[in-house]
């Protein structure tokens, strides 16, 4: 356990970190509040937030962090240091010491680290404390202490990682301080929805770019593939301390499974990567997409998928079939299957699967098809394999190096095709023509085109005509010579 008596040895914090008015106001207006509760997920700033008002506190201030092996008589200490008093023998001699210091703030990081002995101890002193002694508790939990009804008596207030989360002009200012270029604000504005304001993330993502000298024009992609083991090492470390059921029930949460609400409800307390968004809890986008194709190389050479989507479809490897267990799932994969990267966002499938269903319902259908769909693709390669094939996080993906997809085939002899034709070479053009046609003998998904798929039917129909017309052509040529 460590504690900092003056500002020389609170945690240093980076150098173009930048002061949060918002936050440190909030601090501020509810000094006189019994307990401020700084509560919110790994990686939301809260030590952060508490070491930049601890640097300029509004009183007296005391700063501890505390740990697993925290006891209560380290906790006394450790406190009683911070302000300068001697050592106590209990903790009504630490608190008899407050009496006479004048107005006095507790500053406590990672309270939810320490032992339920402190933990108890840090919720005594919530009520037992002199009324010139208020306490400041960062945590990723809120059961560190009963937070609502500390609330409901008016003894407490929480600064949640929603009042956390960066807003646009705040992370127009740490852009600003890394020397990354503002100029187009929807780089910034679409930065701040797809890191949802996460401190780790968003903060990264732009140190990262100016490291680089690169834009912020894609720049969490680019910091969620090149961190993928960080952030991976980072949720086993939230994981570590939880219990084994917890644990594993947001480890599937996190790769796009279903959980009741009480679960979710459990994950969101602890500070585990779930929000309460629109009436429903999901996953951090952040950790959600660290659940995605492995990058890890597997164990041995894996057998590739062969799909047909020309005619009845069909998804097989070595033989065996695929059975979708719903008429959607196999949409879902058709459509994932033709798109450009063979990867499409949960909110595009949302949009485009259940476009004027309720969105709680929509996503819990969607839920409910990525269970399914994992288990029919794992059901003919195996659990162990799955992620070198296909991730459900916040972006389904499949690994198109693993996939034999033949309307992906006639859509690159379509492309390949129009190129010969624009560079006048005739005999290349006519053999991408032809070998388009042959692989699209029957109907693209035999004719059942759901809604969702109409746009991508009508490009590749387009293309095959011009084909199937330009063939006519130089079959009449050929009969006239």
């Amino acid at each position: 356990m460590h504690e900092a008596s003056s500002r020389a040895k609170l945690p240093k914090l980076a150098p173009d970190t930048i002061r949060r008015e918002r936050i440190s106001g909030w601090l501020s207006d509810h000094a006189d509040v019994p307990l401020r509760l700084i509560a919110a997920p790994s990686g939301s700033g809260k030590t952060t937030a508490l070491v930049t008002y601890a640097a300029a506190p509004r009183h007296r201030a005391g700063y501890v962090t505390l740990d697993g092996e925290a006891t209560t008589a380290t906790l006394r200490c450790a406190i009683a240091r911070s302000f300068g008093f001697s050592e106590p023998a209990d903790d009504e001699a630490l608190l008899s010491a407050f009496e006479a210091a004048g107005r006095c703030e507790v500053l406590v990081d990672e309270a939810d680290r320490s032992p339920d002995e402190v933990r108890a101890a840090l919720r005594r002193f919530i009520y037992e404390a002199p009324d010139n002694v208020t306490f400041v508790y960062a945590t990723r939990s809120r059961d560190v202490v009963d937070a609502t009804r500390l609330i409901s008596l008016g003894l407490g207030a929480v600064l949640d990682a929603d009042r956390l989360a960066f807003t646009l002009e705040e992370a127009t200012r740490l852009a600003e301080a890394a020397r990354v270029d503002t100029a187009d604000e929807r780089e910034l504005g679409r930065l701040v929805h797809d890191t949802e304001g996460w401190a780790v993330a968003l903060c990264s993502s732009i140190r990262e770019s100016a490291s680089a000298g690169r834009s912020l024009d894609g720049a969490f992609d680019r910091w969620r593939r090149a961190n993928a083991r960080f952030m991976r090492r980072f949720i086993d470390d939230a994981l570590a301390g939880e219990e084994a059921a917890i644990a594993a029930a947001a480890r599937k949460v996190f790769d796009g499974e279903l959980a009741d609400e009480a679960t979710l409800d459990r994950l969101e307390q602890r500070g585990l990567f779930v929000r309460w968004v629109d009436g429903s809890y999901r996953p951090y986008r952040a950790v959600a997409r660290v659940a995605r194709v492995s990058a890890t190389a597997p164990t041995r050479a894996l057998a590739p998928f062969s799909v047909r989507l020309f005619g009845k479809p069909d998804v097989r490897i070595e033989g065996q079939r695929v059975a979708w267990f719903r008429r959607r799932d196999s949409q879902i994969f058709a459509y994932l299957a033709l798109q450009p990267q063979g990867r499409a966002r949960r909110e595009t499938l949302l949009r485009v699967f259940w476009p004027e269903a309720d969105r709680q319902l929509a996503a819990q259908s969607l839920r409910s098809a990525c269970s399914t769909m994992r288990r029919s693709l794992a059901a003919v390669v195996g659990y162990a394999d799955l992620s070198h094939y296909v991730a459900f996080g916040d972006e389904l993906a499949l690994n198109l190096d693993l996939f034999v997809i033949d309307a992906r085939r006639v859509r690159a002899h379509l492309r390949d095709a129009e190129t010969a034709w624009s560079a006048g070479d005739v005999v290349t053009a006519m053999e991408h023509d032809r070998a388009a046609l042959k692989l699209s003998r029957e109907e693209l998904l035999d004719g059942d085109i759901p809604i969702a798929l109409t746009g991508l039917a009508a490009e590749l129909d387009a293309g095959l005509r011009r084909s199937a017309g330009r063939s006519a052509d130089e079959q009449e040529l050929v009969a006239v010579s």
